[in-house]
């Protein structure tokens, strides 16, 4: 279980998921989908990693634009998640290098920002609010997967968590 407390909210994070991706052919698979998450808060980035972790996917975790771009680079990738407003590189600059650098991979705009550019709109795949709730993170990161690998995962589970439905880390 993780914790942290940013401008007094206090996140708990306990969820499971058992469904595993399926490989084209329909048998599970053992290839964990890769998420490239960037955010320059670094202790959201311990609870994201390990929620998700949790959850079946493989984490990295980059506290700049510059520094995840250095790790898209090397590394496949399935999905990138995204900060909007963090010092150097914005996520409308990350949303475009991605899409740059490796064309096929969706990148959410995870912000508490009200107001994204229209540059962001064009790179972005989707946005969503870190005050939403952690369902309607986990289904676009579903959606977009899917899109990408068309309809070889399977859908997960509904996430049980301790806050189901409330604010995420912010």
């Amino acid at each position: 279980m993780a914790r942290v407390s940013r401008h007094g909210l206090s996140i708990r994070s306990s969820a499971t998921w058992t469904q595993k991706p399926l490989d084209p052919a329909g048998q599970t698979s053992n290839h964990a989908p890769v998420l490239l998450w960037i955010d320059d808060f670094a202790p959201a980035l311990t609870v994201y990693k390990a929620t998700m972790e949790t959850l079946g996917f493989r984490v990295l975790t980059a506290t700049s634009g510059e520094a995840g771009l250095k790790l898209a680079a090397v590394h496949p990738l399935d999905l990138v998640i995204t900060d909007y407003e963090m010092p150097g590189m914005s996520g409308d600059t990350v949303a475009a290098a991605v899409k740059s650098l490796k064309p096929g991979v969706p990148v959410i705009i995870f912000s508490g920002s009200t107001v994204i550019s229209h540059r962001a709109h064009r790179y972005a795949d989707a946005f969503c609010d870190k005050a939403g709730s952690r369902g309607r993170l986990l289904g676009a990161i579903h959606r977009l997967l899917q899109r990408k690998h068309g309809s070889m995962q399977q859908t997960p589970s509904p996430l049980r968590a301790s806050h189901q439905g409330r604010r995420t880390v912010a």
